[in-house]
């Protein structure tokens, strides 16, 4: 259930729209505990969702270029830590709230994130001429999206890299 749960959080982020270029920095978001570098400003918002676990809080960093292809940082509490043996459900949950139907599930691998080698999952979606490509984390309670959507080359290219190989988390 928790699955799905994932899923929907994503589909609620991306209806929360992005920010447009601002001075490039880095960004810290001391409630969410983490740090990212992003092109520019993001706009930062946060929303509800009502799931089966009950209300869900979606805490949400989205930048966008002036082409339109996105950075995305999220974050959601769940109710509870999830167990090790549900990890895999809980990213294929975000993995299929992405993909909805109709599109293509391209790469798709576990990974440990950081020094404290946090458990992880990143893929890759295609929705046409579009790419969403994806890192979920979990730490204890909480579920951190990392994602960059775009055409095929912003998704894979060095840019969307360096967005993903900045995230870190604080304490």
């Amino acid at each position: 259930m928790r699955a799905v749960v994932a899923g929907f959080a994503f589909v609620a982020v991306l209806a929360s729209g992005p920010a447009r270029a601002q001075p490039l920095g880095p960004y810290s978001s001391t409630e969410g505990k983490y740090t990212v570098r992003f092109p520019g400003q993001p706009k930062v918002t946060t929303r509800t969702a009502d799931t089966a676990v009950g209300e869900l809080t979606v805490n949400v960093a989205t930048f966008a270029n002036p082409d339109g292809s996105i950075y995305m940082v999220s974050y959601t509490d769940l109710p509870t830590a999830p167990k090790v043996e549900n990890y895999p459900m809980l990213f294929t949950g975000v993995r299929d709230g992405v993909k909805g139907t109709g599109k293509q599930v391209g790469a798709d691998r576990e990974f440990e994130f950081g020094a404290d080698k946090l458990p992880g999952r990143e893929f890759v979606v295609d929705k046409g001429k579009q790419r969403i490509k994806i890192r979920a984390i979990i730490r204890d309670s909480r579920l951190y999206q990392v994602a960059v959507i775009g055409p095929t080359d912003f998704a894979g290219g060095k840019d969307a890299n360096l967005f993903f190989e900045s995230f870190e988390l604080s304490k």
